[in-house]
């Protein structure tokens, strides 16, 4: 009567095991989670709007025209004052090291002043000099890109270049002759050149919105040119005066707002993966 008992004890327990297992075999998997695809990093794009000022230090190769070009003379000198400009432009930030923008900018009035000797002028003096004084004024348009080096202790060193167009205007030219008493003037005269520059500089954010810049530019504008020269004899007309080279060593000071994106680097986290 034992041994049946054991007997049946041990068929209940063999037969709950089966069921259990039957039914464990009979439930669904769980569902296979794939894990969220890790988002790409996007270089947003930053833009910019920026202003500045500065102030010009110019000076040319030389100066000419065709009585200069054929004739014994000596150029002595040739002076430009400084002059200020004030510049806008808009950009945008592709990279956190490199950067490009458009500007134009007014470059303000620079008085010229020349001087000249030749030999054999009249009156037995020997030699005789010509007095050159007007003024000239630039608009200046140029593409630049910017090579951002890095950021120590809150400033960012750059370098950078551009080019465009120079649209040089000569105004208020005069020739004069003392010895001769002879005055000669010019039309005044627009010529567009190609130009180009090379920057270097430092910019300071001030906060996410806005950047103070500072910089020194090589300018080249290409040359200038007069109208023709015309004198008190409407029979005894002159060449225009060409300044050779004209180039400037800038130092400017401005301001860039930021706006436009979030920033340029920034890569996205990746998702948790959401197991249940």
């Amino acid at each position: 009567m034992k041994n049946f008992r054991h007997a049946i004890i041990v068929a209940a327990a063999l037969t709950m095991g089966q069921t259990a297992t039957a039914s464990a075999a009979s439930l669904p998997l769980p569902p296979v989670v794939e894990p969220m695809p890790i988002p790409e990093p996007v270089a947003a794009t930053d833009y910019y709007l920026r202003s500045y000022i500065g102030i010009t230090n110019q000076e040319i190769d030389t100066f000419t025209n065709d009585v200069i070009a054929n004739g014994p003379f000596t150029i002595i000198d040739h002076d430009f004052d400084s002059s200020p400009f004030i510049g806008l432009g808009i950009g945008f930030v592709y990279s956190d090291r490199f950067r490009f923008d458009l500007t134009g900018e007014y470059r303000g009035k620079s008085d010229f002043d020349g001087l000249d000797s030749y030999t054999g002028c009249a009156f037995g003096a020997g030699v005789c000099t010509n007095e050159y004084t007007g003024n000239k004024s630039e608009w200046l348009f140029l593409a630049n890109g910017y090579w951002d080096i890095g950021t120590f202790r809150g400033f960012t060193p750059y370098v950078g270049g551009g080019i465009g167009t120079a649209a040089v205007t000569l105004r208020d030219f005069r020739d004069v002759n003392q010895l001769a008493g002879a005055v000669h003037w010019a039309s005044d005269n627009t010529e567009w050149n190609f130009a180009w520059a090379l920057n270097a500089g430092f910019s300071y954010e001030i906060s996410p919105d806005l950047t103070f810049d500072m910089g020194y530019r090589f300018a080249y504008l290409g040359d200038g040119k007069t109208g023709s020269f015309k004198t008190f004899v409407p029979a005894d007309p002159g060449g225009p005066l060409t300044l050779k080279d004209i180039v400037s060593h800038d130092v400017m000071v401005g301001l860039r707002w930021n706006f436009g994106g979030d920033s340029c680097c920034d890569i996205p986290e990746a998702m948790p993966i959401p197991y249940k």
